[in-house]
């Protein structure tokens, strides 16, 4: 992986292996058609690419790149014109990629196409594989890892003959679509025979535009309550990408799937949105937790019984399988199913038939099962408390959910959106959470997850007076192990004794006179215990009063350079570690580092002042 570095050698001016399609014999690098209405990313994913060995064409929108496919589908002489490979943004004016994407998939089914969003929900997620995209890379994203991306889809072309590739050209004799490394596994394959088929494409209706039928994808503004997600399932982290992922890939599978998680964590709410997003969507969704119901009415309750089955039983009941039929049974805490009841699950699982209790003609349904639990089923195997045979048979896919202590960027979304239910709940108007309240919240430790979020927003929503919610409202829980002037209202911003000595200075004097920050013409450094927020103050507040305009146009650039500046100083030139102590992903520091027009001369001078 690259690295900022001020001792990095300059650039080669050898040129890249050339990257081909399947790796096989050809004259002509793989082509990867670019779509992104945002100028900055467009340039440094294009410079990205060709560096990797490929030809890339840009397109500021869909539409234009729909034009040109629409023209090959006019004129078939044309069609060795056509990409290997297609990386596309959603949101786009005229026409989304996601509409994109499904024209593409009717018309040419065997191009592969890689969605890239900013607004990475779930809905984003399902979306971009119902239309047919080989994958979902939710920005940021790294650049080494869209480059990976890029090579599998580019190797995965099943309209080409790639059965004598050699896997000994890759490091270990490891498949690129296995290795984790996949840049350094592409490497120039030797001539071989073999030749490429000639691309095709289907002609169907190709005159009429591709609509816009995905909701939400012109960029309109919707508030937090709705997250643009109606699963009600809310993250941006990468954990959570990775969890919208499979969901995705999932939903329009009947496989079983094992959901994994600790208590409060969302899994049936997965659940729900595997079914949902599924062919079965319009058939009952049916959940039952094992944990809640007593052990000798499990069978019962699964699998119905006949009329005088046991005492009680006045009438023929169905059970869970048959009203779930055609759809989807979730078994919550699958770990405390009894040992007798799981061997008749392992049969319903094996052959889709069961028995009544009472009853003698077997019953046969359609259903697919998705489980979920918060122990560790391998242990209760080796514990004899739960069947091995059974483990196997539910553990085909297994999906873990993560813990909200892991994924604390969250929280704010999260919380914002619980306490917006909640006044609704309470007929209210929603409360805001001040900053430093936020902040203490995302350091608990959380327990119970995020349905002990929802529980504290409730109760803020409740007992918290006026609007906003500050730290000192939190619940006691919360404060337990918070030092009491960390509960403050107001946090203290002061720069730290050794800071203060320091003289941030503002690194082009062009656009910010020094002399403006400071009264004292002699000198910009701040005053010994004055804090940078007061020197920004004075420095706006004299030029508004000089008549000056713009002037956050003006201060946001500098104000950037300095912190980037400093987080590059501060982890020795290394970009993903820069990126992460500024909070951002490591395209947007490339970005701003082309905008500022930083680079690692500036970086080596600054250090060499210092």
């Amino acid at each position: 992986m690259t690295q900022y570095s001020d001792n990095q050698p300059p650039k080669s001016n050898a040129q890249p292996s050339m990257v081909t399609v399947n790796n096989l014999p050809s004259d002509q690098p793989a082509t990867l058609w670019l779509i992104d209405d945002d100028s900055a990313l467009r340039m440094v994913l294009a410079d990205t690419f060709e560096d990797a060995g490929l030809t890339v064409i840009s397109f500021t929108q869909a539409q234009a790149a729909w034009t040109r496919l629409n023209d090959v589908l006019k004129q078939p002489e044309s069609v060795a014109q056509l990409p290997d490979v297609i990386l596309t943004d959603i949101r786009m004016p005229m026409m989304d990629g996601l509409s994109f994407s499904d024209w593409v998939h009717q018309h040419f089914p065997d191009m592969p196409i890689v969605i890239m969003t900013a607004h990475s929900d779930l809905t984003s997620a399902i979306n971009s594989y119902q239309t047919g995209a080989f994958e979902y890379l939710p920005k940021p994203f790294d650049l080494d890892d869209a480059v990976a991306t890029i090579y599998k889809a580019i190797n995965y072309q099943p309209n080409i003959e790639s059965s004598n590739i050699d896997s000994s050209h890759y490091p270990n004799g490891t498949n690129i679509q296995e290795s984790a490394n996949a840049p350094a596994a592409i490497q120039a394959m030797p001539h071989k025979t073999t030749q490429a088929k000639p691309k095709t494409a289907v002609d169907v209706n190709s005159d009429k535009k591709p609509a816009n039928n995905f909701k939400n994808n012109t960029g309109t503004p919707t508030d937090a309550k709705s997250n643009k997600n109606p699963s009600g399932i809310i993250g941006q982290s990468p954990a959570m990408q990775t969890v919208f992922r499979a969901i995705g890939r999932l939903a329009q599978s009947p496989i079983s799937v094992l959901i994994t998680g600790e208590s409060g964590t969302g899994k049936e709410l997965v659940a729900s949105a595997l079914h949902q997003h599924s062919p079965r969507k319009q058939q009952p969704f049916i959940a039952l937790n094992m944990a809640a119901i007593p052990h000798d009415l499990i069978e019962s309750e699964l699998f119905g019984h006949e009329k005088g089955a046991f005492t009680g039983a006045t009438t023929t009941r169905q059970g869970r399988f048959e009203q779930a039929d055609g759809g989807t049974l979730f078994l919550d805490e699958i770990g405390d199913m009894p040992f007798s009841t799981q061997t008749r699950l392992l049969r319903v699982l094996a052959n889709g038939e069961f028995y009544r209790v009472g009853g003698q003609q077997p019953i046969k349904v359609d259903v697919r099962i998705i489980a979920a639990t918060h122990q560790n089923l391998e242990e209760l195997v080796k514990q004899n408390r739960f069947r091995e045979d059974l483990f196997y048979r539910l553990n085909v896919i297994r999906l873990p959910l993560p813990p909200l202590r892991t994924r604390p960027e969250d929280i704010p979304a999260l919380a914002t959106y619980f306490m917006q239910c909640a006044a609704e709940q309470m007929n209210t108007t929603p409360k805001y959470l001040h900053p430093a309240a936020l902040q203490l919240m995302q350091t608990f430790g959380w327990r119970g997850n995020v349905r002990q979020l929802e529980n504290v927003c409730l109760w803020l929503t409740v007992m918290a007076t006026g609007d906003t919610v500050m730290a000192t409202d939190l619940p006691p829980e919360l404060l337990e192990n918070v030092p009491s002037d960390a509960a403050g209202h107001q946090p203290d911003h002061s720069l730290s004794p050794q800071a203060s000595t320091q003289s941030p200075q503002w690194p082009n004097s062009d656009s910010i006179n020094p002399d403006n920050i400071n009264t004292d013409a002699k000198t910009t450094q701040l005053a010994i215990g004055q804090n940078w927020q007061q020197a920004l103050a004075d420095w706006a507040q004299q030029s508004l009063d000089s008549g000056k305009t713009d002037i956050l146009q003006t201060a946001m650039p500098e104000f950037e350079r300095v912190l980037l500046t400093a987080a590059l100083n501060h982890s020795g030139g290394k970009k993903i570690e820069a990126a992460s102590l500024l909070g951002w992903g490591r395209n947007t520091l490339t970005r701003k580092l082309q905008q500022l027009d930083l680079s690692s001369q500036t970086i080596l001078s600054k250090e060499q002042i210092e």
